[in-house]
């Protein structure tokens, strides 16, 4: 049960009132605050006047904006507003389409109770509120990386978070995490309770972006027949992410520099400008140094955004992460799709090791959430995987760590400690674990150390496992 001075704000949005009744009463026999609407207009209504934390949206309501089109207006003016969608068991399509605009799950009908409260845990878990108040702590708490490229960024990250005003750039290759850490810094800093906001440039039109981002008077142009905000000025008090800035139209380029410079903008169609407190934060996969050279970026701005700069590495610079990444990806799909828990043979987690991964994080991501779906029984094989890798696979033939048994090699025995014949992961994991603390005479730090972990990432697992005892002899 959420504790009182955590106690988190649901909106539930059902056209039937007897679900929106069984729902209200649940939720607050939970320790939550909940308000109903039975509309999509009702809802908005209730968003502006009452601010809530989560929403539970149904998918196919009777009116004229439905649950999809009401989570998309939540998204884009109201992103801290984490969404849970309703569906029917013939809704699957749609409810695959609201996973894609940003809700973080779906519930069927009728609903399933024990599973609501597991994903309204995890949703205030993964909020940080364990923690209280301090984004800072919240941040401690994460899952910390094995490899020490993305331990740097993580610390990199927390310390440039602290200051809320100031402008990050984020460089990586496409699907290396970019927009998570950008998340990651919103929530870490003082402006976490206000929205925030992700403006993709790469997908608005040249000629609708300066409406987009700025907005317009009425009259300004034939059909502003309204004024109109623009995203920038919807985010005010908050965070704007300007995602894939390299796409940015050239001649827009001193229009954001102006926004960074001075934090005001001007409406198409207004005689004065409107200033706005937002931290920016840019993101892209570009080189920008060539595009200045190109004359495709501009240097001014180019030197404004270069002040503070993380950078993320690719994955197959940091292929420690992968069992990790793993463990985390094929946890939340069996959960999500009720699979029951997924393991990897070890031949196939061998293959994800060694690959190159040119889509990076999210490509591992995508195929992991595929091989849930579609793979037979509770283990995912090399042949499930094998299909999906685009390129072949070679697994050197002597092991990465010197001094242990190759991964896969069932029935070997290192130090006292024999490889079981059905190898997961998990058991990979608890042997080193228990090995690097006898190693160590029980010594935690010293066995993170050992292990190329944090101390907190081995308290983390210790907690999941109970470790054996050490084998005499």
């Amino acid at each position: 049960m959420v504790a009182a001075s955590k106690k988190k704000k649901i909106l539930i949005v059902d056209d039937e009132s007897l679900i929106r009744f069984g729902l209200e009463k649940f939720v607050t026999k939970e320790g939550y605050e909940a308000v109903t609407a039975g509309s999509g207009k009702k809802a908005l209504e209730m968003i502006e006047d009452h601010e809530p934390d989560i929403a539970l949206l149904d998918l196919k309501l009777q009116d004229s904006i439905d649950g999809l089109e009401l989570l998309n207006i939540i998204k884009k003016t109201r992103p801290h507003i984490t969404a849970v969608m309703i569906s029917g068991q013939t809704e699957i399509h749609g409810a695959v389409e609201a996973m894609k605009l940003g809700a973080v799950d779906y519930l069927e009908k009728p609903i399933d109770f024990d599973r609501l409260k597991e994903t309204l845990d995890s949703i205030v878990s993964e909020s940080g509120d364990e923690t209280g108040d301090d984004p800072a702590a919240a941040a401690e708490t994460e899952e910390t990386f094995n490899s020490p490229a993305m331990r740097k960024v993580q610390a990199i990250t927390r310390r440039l978070a602290k200051n809320s005003d100031l402008t990050i750039l984020i460089l990586g290759e496409s699907g290396t995490g970019k927009n998570y850490f950008c998340q990651k810094i919103h929530q870490m800093s003082s402006r976490r309770d206000a929205p925030y906001v992700q403006i993709g440039c790469s997908n608005i039109p040249d000629h609708l972006i300066e409406s987009e981002l700025f907005g317009y008077e009425k009259g300004a142009f034939t059909d502003a027949k309204a004024s109109k905000k623009g995203l920038i000025e919807a985010a005010d008090g908050g965070t704007v992410l300007l995602d894939e800035l390299g796409d940015m139209p050239y001649q827009f380029q001193t229009k954001i520099l102006k926004l960074l410079e001075e934090r005001r903008f001007r409406r198409i169609g207004a005689l004065e400008d409107t200033e706005v407190d937002v931290r920016i934060l840019a993101a892209t996969n570009l080189d920008l140094k060539k595009l200045v050279q190109e004359k495709k970026f501009r240097l001014d701005l180019f030197y404004r955004l270069n002040i503070a700069t993380i950078e993320l590495p690719p994955l197959r610079e940091r292929r420690e992460d992968i069992p990790l990444l793993t463990e985390q990806f094929l946890k939340i799909f069996s959960a999500k799709y009720g699979t029951g828990p997924k393991t990897l043979s070890a031949d196939a987690a061998q293959l994800l090791l060694h690959y190159s991964w040119p889509g990076n994080v999210r490509q591992l991501k995508n195929l992991l959430e595929k091989m849930v779906v579609l793979s037979d029984g509770d283990e995912i094989t090399a042949d499930d995987v094998r299909d999906d890798l685009d390129t072949p696979v070679e697994i050197p033939a002597a092991p990465a760590p010197a001094g242990t048994a190759a991964p896969g090699a069932a029935g070997d025995d290192t130090d006292g400690y024999p490889l079981p014949e059905d190898l997961t992961l998990e058991a990979m994991e608890e042997r080193f674990i228990n090995k690097a603390l006898e190693k160590t005479g029980g010594n935690q730090r010293k066995a993170a150390a050992l292990l190329g972990i944090s101390r907190d990432a081995l308290r983390y697992r210790l907690k999941k496992m109970k470790p054996r005892e050490a084998p005499s002899g």
